[in-house]
């Protein structure tokens, strides 16, 4: 009924105020008056709106209220809803003689309508409502009487074929609501002689992706609502029947398993398409290219793992693209970068952990991203996302919807609040990390061997076996500048493992934009494929290394790895890793206490181990480099002291009473089963009677063989 209501709302104050030069039949006055029709329990009316009488009433109640309209002498009622009880069978004429635009009519029960209810009407009906009744097939002959209807509600009834009878004579018809019934049939050409019809409502019924496809074409609908159905399997181009002017179709809550090449071919002017809640996990390269005029896209609540630049390069208009409660992994710039007009971007609930470095550029704007319930790993790689994100647009709100899960130590933290210098990748966030006892590390990609001849940069990698198989993403470069690192370019890098002669050995050649004698950290990123068939990122960075032209090798700068122990009794078991060569080197070994020296080594790489004693209150930081004409970047970790409880007497006495506590409590329950379980003698009862005589036989034995014979 509200659709009633909001669309006769101009008719109101409009087409239903009679002009004062020409007054309709019976109406003396354009003043609007509510009409006072009570005769309780008989019938009730009320008006919440001008030209708006809503009455509720028994059986009896048309006929009262049909009485007084006629005898009405303020400005007509234009549309009259009436709610009734115990109402099953609708007898006619009931407004004979009376001018609506509108009329609604409910009960619950209403299961036939008169071929005469109709009929009468001083002024043609523009809108009907039948709603949330038991019709289970559309009144045709009724409606006949209707060749003005504008408008039909049948929702909510039993209905469950259509046929090419159903709307005869209604060629008037622009909206049409069928929702909420079990239509499981509708004939081709139902809606053939429908040349004005523009809104079709269709949800919650069974309709077939079978049924929709026989259709004839629709070609005025503008607005089809199909969600809740059965529509089961693809998406393609002949799925439905040629509607060249539709611009919404609703297709949520269904079953459809994909999205073909070349989908809803005959809909060139579709401008929203909703497809949430289906069991989409692929959208097919070209699916949209009939679409391109498409300005919203609903995906959200489907199986999608991926979406690739070519399915989406046709999208050029689309202003806003829902991808909330998916399995996408990554924001890559497959999915942003075809979009020009992309405003609203939703991705919630996703699997997402990487944003990749050309995602989203300077000119990329945004009015809403939201990116809630995704496990962003904010190292290096989110450098630029965060730069970006910070400087954009997008409301505060949904700035705070990008949440960091991993490393643990920036775990449900704010995006933009961590500062860049906190996103690290490879040894970097291995400094950051606070080891309780001990901390190992060792990327799985080393730099092995760097080149300049004076054009490029050529970089030798050293890649474990581990890591393969593998793809490679993206170089990042940093630039030192006082105690700062500056991004000073990423740019992709493609390469795949399977394809490689040896895996273990990874080239890259860089163009040489980069300034001779400044220091530069070079960064590459794989994606590994886990026996899980997830991915998950692998990143190797150098140290910082000095641009010096030369055409051999230049020595690559060692890193090391720090193991490290402290005892309770203040000694510091101190073991350091160097690679990826440790021949012909010395470790600068140094332990501070709150940034004071407390103590410094000289160790060789070959056996680099030591113990400090005599150490007190923790934490400490051990740091250690590799002693070089070029001294590296020293590796530091945190260690804290082992705590031991030492037990005084008093302690021990306590242990010992206790102790001797639980054995006595043990041996008391043994004697209390012992004494409960002690077997019992039977003297008057015998179960084999084999073995007794009939006089020592007790009545329940002979009971129970009794029971055993019937």
């Amino acid at each position: 009924m509200w659709w009633l209501c909001l669309h006769l709302i101009w008719w109101c104050t409009t087409a239903a105020i009679p002009n004062p030069d020409h007054p309709p039949p019976g109406v003396y006055t354009n003043v609007w008056q509510c009409p006072e029709i009570n005769q309780q329990p008989v019938v009730e009316c009320s008006c919440d709106m001008p030209h708006t009488l809503r009455c509720t009433g028994d059986k009896t109640a048309m006929q009262i209220i049909s009485r007084k309209l006629r005898l009405l002498k303020t400005a007509s009622v234009s549309l009259l809803d009436c709610t009734l009880q115990n109402v099953s069978v609708v007898s006619g004429p009931l407004l004979e003689g009376i001018s609506l635009h509108g009329l609604v009519i409910s009960s619950g029960e209403i299961m036939d309508i008169n071929p005469n209810s109709f009929g009468g009407l001083l002024a043609p009906l523009q809108a009907l409502g039948l709603p949330n009744n038991l019709l289970s097939t559309v009144p045709t002959l009724a409606l006949q009487s209707l060749p003005e209807l504008d408008r039909l509600d049948l929702s909510g009834n039993k209905l469950k074929t259509l046929d090419g009878n159903s709307f005869k004579g209604l060629r008037n018809l622009s909206f049409i609501d069928l929702n909420s019934n079990v239509i499981t049939k509708i004939a081709p050409n139902t809606f053939s002689d429908l040349s004005h019809l523009k809104i079709l409502r269709l949800r919650a019924n069974r309709l077939s992706l079978s049924i929709i496809n026989k259709l004839n074409p629709i070609t005025t609908a503008q607005d089809l609502d199909l969600s809740e159905n059965l529509l089961m399997g693809p998406l393609g181009p002949k799925t439905f029947p040629k509607m060249e002017f539709l611009k919404d179709l609703q297709l949520s809550y269904n079953s459809l398993s994909s999205i073909k090449m070349g989908a809803l071919q005959g809909m060139k002017n579709l401008t929203t398409l909703r497809i949430a809640h289906n069991l989409i996990d692929v959208i097919e390269d070209h699916a949209f290219i009939h679409l391109n005029t498409l300005t919203t896209l609903d995906l959200a609540h489907n199986r999608i793992v991926a979406v690739s630049g070519a399915s989406l390069a046709h999208l050029g208009h689309l202003n806003e693209l829902d991808l909330r409660h998916n399995f996408l992994r990554a924001l890559t710039a497959d999915l942003v970068l075809p979009l020009k007009s992309l405003k609203v971007l939703k991705l919630d609930d996703n699997d997402i952990s990487i944003v990749a470095s050309d995602a989203l550029k300077q000119g990329t704007i945004l009015k809403h991203l939201t990116l809630l319930e995704n496990p962003l790993n904010c190292d290096c790689s989110l450098i630029e996302f965060s730069m970006w994100l910070t400087n954009s647009s997008v409301s505060a709100a949904d700035k705070g919807t990008a949440i960091c899960t991993t490393p643990p130590s920036l775990e449900n933290g704010l995006l933009i609040e961590i500062p860049i210098s906190s996103l690290l990748c490879g040894d970097e966030e291995q400094e950051s990390v606070m080891a309780p006892l001990s901390t190992t590390y060792r990327s799985k990609i080393n730099l092995k061997d760097f080149k300049y001849d004076g054009n490029v940069v050529k970089l030798r990698w050293d890649v474990d076996e581990e890591a393969a198989p593998y793809s490679c993403d993206a170089i990042f470069i940093y630039e030192e500048e006082d105690e700062n690192e500056v991004l000073m370019e990423s740019f992709p890098f493609k390469c795949n493992s399977s394809e490689m002669t040896d895996s273990r050995v990874l080239q890259v050649t860089i163009p040489t934009f980069l300034q001779l004698e400044h220091k530069y950290r070079y960064c590459v990123a794989l994606f590994g494929l886990e026996k899980s068939d997830d991915l998950s990122l692998i990143l190797g960075c150098s140290d910082m290394i000095p641009l010096v032209q030369n055409f051999g090798t230049i020595l690559v700068p060692r890193a090391v790895s720090i193991e490290a122990n402290l005892s309770s009794s203040g000694s510091l078991s101190l073991n350091v890793a160097v690679y990826p060569d440790k021949k012909d080197c010395d470790l600068n070994v140094a332990i501070l206490d709150q940034n004071t020296l407390l103590s410094q080594r000289k160790l060789s790489c070959e056996n680099p181990r030591y113990t400090f004693v005599d150490l007190n209150e923790g934490p400490y930081r051990i740091c250690a480099n590799v002693i070089q004409v070029e001294s590296t970047k020293p590796k530091c970790i945190t260690v804290f002291k082992r705590e031991f409880h030492r037990f005084t007497g008093m302690d021990i006495a306590f242990v010992t009473i206790f102790c001797i506590l639980c054995v006595m409590v043990i041996f008391l329950i043994w004697g209390v089963r012992k004494l409960l379980l002690k077997p019992k003698v039977q003297t008057h009862q015998c179960f084999l009677p084999t073995e007794c005589e009939d006089n020592v036989q007790h009545n329940r034995y002979v009971k129970l063989q009794a029971t055993t014979k019937l």
